[in-house]
């Protein structure tokens, strides 16, 4: 997996992306977990003060895919919860942030679940629970997008196992249900026929990224096809904000593989699609 730690100064671009590919290509969860706890009352704080960790080694012990290749994917959770217990129930308010540190976030404040400090954390695919289930579902999210940059839609099968928990959630959780119809409707369009396109050129990007450190031709080439395709995608939809995510993340990556290129037909393409580094562009096209 990629990090932005090492996406951090221009001058060092072109051993970057060598480095880049390097690692493009290595898979399993490893996850970094941070709580804000300071709105909680004082007790409660103290109840939690393990909650950190409980929820790293939840997400890090479990074997979440059948992957050969233990393919590591990096990600770090924050988590800020709010107290609203009862009585009889220790019950919380959850905002949950979940990324990479490179190319995606996701953002959920409407969370909603109960949890006792001496809880155990455990994995169960067939029940649902308003904690683990929440944790499961991003999980396979993120699986889904990573696995994607490996092989073309390779991450269908997370995003099935991330609809099959909003589906069950939506109706199952009680109480605790708030949310999961907008989580429903978000793998929804990851999994649909207007989201195809973009998985697609993702493959191809990644593709040709992993071809950086030996064969700049190749890399070039499937480079091209994945800007000719995000052409096409931000035609269709000008608005998408996969797409244009997707630019922020990786323009100095972009500019870098095409710098020295003979056919500068893909910088001139990201000058038009990508008007917010259009001057970069321009600057690498004019020398």
């Amino acid at each position: 997996m990629i990090s932005t730690s090492r996406i951090l100064k221009w001058c060092l671009l072109p051993a970057l992306v060598i480095l880049l590919a390097s690692q493009a290509w290595a898979q399993r969860i490893e996850a970094k977990v941070t709580t804000d706890l300071r709105t909680l009352p004082l007790e409660r704080q103290q109840k939690l003060r393990d909650f950190a960790d409980k929820v790293t080694h939840y997400l890090n012990a479990h074997n979440w895919t059948d992957d050969p290749w233990r393919t590591i994917v990096y990600l770090d959770m924050q988590l800020i919860l709010e107290d609203m217990s009862t009585s009889a129930e220790e019950r919380y308010r959850g905002q949950l942030l979940v990324h990479n540190n490179y190319d995606f976030q996701y953002f959920d404040k409407r969370w909603r679940f109960s949890y006792q400090s001496g809880d155990l954390l455990v994995h169960e695919e067939t029940s649902m629970n308003p904690f683990t289930s929440m944790l499961d579902f991003y999980v396979y999210i993120v699986l889904g997008v990573e696995f994607d940059k490996w092989s073309t839609l390779g991450g269908t099968v997370y995003y099935e196992k991330a609809r099959h928990i909003a589906e069950q959630s939506k109706f199952g959780l009680g109480r605790y249900i708030e949310g999961w119809d907008r989580r429903l409707d978000l793998v929804n369009y990851l999994l649909s026929d207007r989201h195809k396109a973009f998985r697609e050129m993702v493959d191809y990007y990644f593709y040709g990224l992993s071809f950086v450190k030996d064969d700049n031709a190749k890399a070039r080439k499937y480079c091209a096809i994945a800007v000719s395709m995000l052409d096409k995608i931000i035609l269709n939809d000008p608005e998408n904000e996969y797409a244009k995510k997707f630019l922020d993340a990786h323009y100095i990556e972009m500019v870098e593989i095409f710098r020295r290129a003979q056919d500068q037909t893909p910088l001139r393409t990201l000058m038009v699609i990508d008007p917010a580094h259009a001057q970069i562009y321009r600057d690498i096209l004019e020398q």
